[in-house]
């Protein structure tokens, strides 16, 4: 019994631990690769991830298929609210995806369905941190957390050049795999019904 009382405190101090690094990584603002087989359990730990440091919420969503056709990447500039270099493009909202996320969430999904073109776009947003706004031209930093989700991880795909490796480096530095985050980040409402919970507190 003790044995088992001390395996739970220890679980407790690892989930501890591991919740704490995954604050410190929402808040550090790092772009993160969430990868798993199920798009379902991709989404899941994105929510979690998206929710830790504030009230679960929205956040903007760039599906790379959308841009499967997108030859010189305009579309991703004008989907992002303009590029590095400036593409003068009009985005219905009046602002792109980057500005509507603001401090929140840019979430990505299906990137390796992107043209090379357009993928050229998003990694020269992300190595700069910077984006120009269409009808701006100062360029603004980027405030939003970058959450891509991926079936396999982002390095990967890039041995397997499905993305570019300079796409891969920029945003894959940070590779997760959904379910490891999905555990860690649930367990917290798991052990409070635990029936040793009381008896490991004490």
């Amino acid at each position: 019994m003790r044995n088992n009382v001390t395996g739970l405190a220890e679980w407790k101090a690892d989930t501890a631990q591991l919740q704490s690094s995954y604050r410190r990584l929402v808040a550090s603002r790092l772009p993160v690769n969430l990868h798993s087989a199920t798009a379902l359990l991709q989404r899941q730990a994105a929510t979690l991830l998206h929710g830790i440091a504030e009230g679960k919420g929205s956040w903007e969503e760039l599906d790379g298929s959308q841009l499967a056709d997108d030859e010189r990447g305009d579309r991703t500039s004008l989907h992002l609210g303009g590029a590095t270099g400036g593409v003068a493009l009009t985005y219905p909202p009046g602002c792109g995806l980057l500005a509507a996320a603001g401090t929140g969430t840019l979430f990505l999904t299906n990137i390796e369905k992107m043209t090379r073109a357009a993928q050229n776009v998003l990694c020269r947003i992300v190595e700069t941190g910077r984006y120009t706004p269409v009808g701006d031209p100062y360029p603004r930093p980027i405030n939003c957390r970058i959450i891509v989700a991926t079936k396999r991880p982002l390095a990967v795909l890039a041995r397997n050049f499905l993305i570019e490796w300079r796409l891969a480096a920029a945003l894959g530095h940070v590779s997760l795999r959904a379910e490891s985050i999905i555990g860690a980040l649930e367990t917290r409402d798991l052990l409070k019904h635990h029936p040793s919970s009381l008896a490991a507190a004490s």
